[in-house]
């Protein structure tokens, strides 16, 4: 018994023992734990401090070194550099050569002539064959057209009532012409149907036209042409119709009221207006008071040029000084007439005619300038050398400056006295001055000195 509780009193202590180390244990474990938790709740305290202040501090010293910058280095110094001075652009300057001749008709003689059987047509092609030359060097060549094609089943026909082989529009195309004046005196020779006819003919050669219209919208609007930049404006209207009649007043545009207004709204359109009335007295060699009078009020009205015709002859050439409405000047210039350029009227002057150059310029998009006029005189043959009806025209000055044996091949001896005479009149009425043959020119330019303006002609 007494060993039963001996053993009973170990086992309990024993238990009891390892409860305690249990109990310790635990205690150790939890203080363990704790001990962990504060030191590391602490060292990441720290940490988060640290970073914070050394954040703090940074700021601090960036801003302080901002601040310090600021103020320690100085302002930087902006050098203005003038730039050169842009250079002044050369001013663009625009050239532009127009041809003028004068009246293209086409008699009997002249189509009789070119009749060829083998063909049953007619050819004038060697009408033009020695003043081509002269017109390949322009840039626009004018003349007058003189003549209908209404067709040949409306009979082929001269004076009074004109009516032309269509060939003969091709030829004055092929020769270098590119506009032609259609408002004159025999435009209406055979009807408005005529009238019309010759517009389509001239448009299918490709020759530009005015003065006659198939539409009131084409006779209202003003002709400009764009020449190397240069716009130029051609109106060109006519006295009258031989007292014929047509169907619509605005197929033909008349010297009147309306011409002159047509003049100042091309002024305003354009840099330079040619003004191509058909006028004046026929077969007279000087231009009487009515007719100066009315081509300086055409230059009044906003024409730089007159280029006339209808006299079948030469007449002088002039000159004048207008002045504005703003009280700026500016010179004008007129031909009175230009004469026949081909045709059979074998009449004494009428064989000489002109080809008339004139040279403009424009400096930029400023006034057109008429640099020079110079005229070249003409003269028409009849017959050839052998005798054969062969109408051509000829500059004088090529027939002067020609060979005898090759004068001889072309033209007989009279008609080379005739020429010389021509050299001689012509001369006289275009420069107010005879140039004999000895003294001949290629062509003649007619200076703005004070004598080529406001010209007194005798009567």
């Amino acid at each position: 018994m007494w060993r039963d509780m001996r053993r009973e009193k170990y086992l309990y202590g024993r238990q009891r023992g390892r409860r305690l180390q249990s109990t310790l244990l635990i205690a150790l474990c939890i203080s363990l734990g704790v001990f962990i938790l504060v030191a590391g709740g602490y060292a990441l305290y720290e940490k988060v401090s640290n970073r914070t202040v050394e954040t703090a501090g940074k700021s601090s010293n960036l801003a302080e070194n901002k601040e310090t910058t600021t103020q320690k280095e100085p302002k930087a110094t902006v050098q203005v550099t003038e730039a050169p001075p842009t250079a002044t652009p050369e001013p663009v300057k625009k050239e532009a050569s127009l041809v003028f001749t004068g009246d293209l008709m086409v008699h009997s003689y002249q189509y009789k002539a070119a009749y060829d059987a083998s063909t049953d047509d007619y050819d004038f092609s060697n009408n033009f064959t020695y003043v081509k030359k002269y017109f390949k060097k322009a840039d626009y060549v004018i003349g007058n057209l003189e003549t209908t094609f209404a067709g040949r089943d409306k009979g082929i026909s001269d004076f009074p009532r004109f009516n032309s082989p269509d060939s003969f529009a091709k030829t004055v195309k092929e020769a270098g012409f590119d506009l032609l004046t259609t408002a004159n005196n025999h435009c209406a020779d055979k009807g408005s149907d005529g009238l019309r006819r010759t517009i389509d003919i001239l448009k299918a050669d490709e020759l530009e036209q005015i003065g006659t219209y198939k539409s009131e919208k084409a006779s209202k609007k003003i002709f400009v042409k764009e020449i190397n930049g240069i716009q130029v404006a051609f109106v060109n209207g006519t006295y009258g119709v031989n007292g014929l009649t047509y169907d619509k007043d605005y197929e033909v545009k008349l010297i009147n009221e309306q011409f002159y207004k047509d003049l100042k709204r091309a002024r305003k359109k354009a840099d330079f207006v040619v003004a191509l009335p058909h006028n004046g007295v026929e077969y007279q060699q000087t231009p009487n008071s009515t007719y100066q009078q009315q081509y300086r009020r055409m230059l009044e009205a906003g024409a730089d040029v007159v280029i006339a015709s209808h006299p079948h002859v030469l007449q002088p050439m002039e000159y004048q000084k207008i002045t504005e409405q703003d009280g700026t000047t500016r010179t004008g210039f007129i031909m009175y007439s230009m004469g026949n350029f081909i045709s059979s009227q074998v009449t004494k002057p009428r064989d000489a005619g002109v080809i008339l150059q004139l040279s403009i310029s424009q400096l930029d998009d400023g006034a057109v300038t008429l640099d020079e006029v110079a005229a070249i005189p003409t003269w028409c043959r009849f017959t050839d050398a052998q005798g054969k009806r062969n109408f051509t025209v000829f500059s004088v000055y090529d027939i002067l400056k020609m060979s005898e044996e090759k004068r001889k091949s072309l033209i007989r001896d009279k008609d080379y006295v005739r020429v010389q005479q021509i050299q001689e009149e012509s001369t006289n009425t275009l420069l107010g001055a005879s140039v004999p043959a000895t003294e001949k020119k290629k062509k003649y330019v007619f200076t703005k000195t004070k004598k080529n303006f406001n010209r007194v002609y005798k009567k």
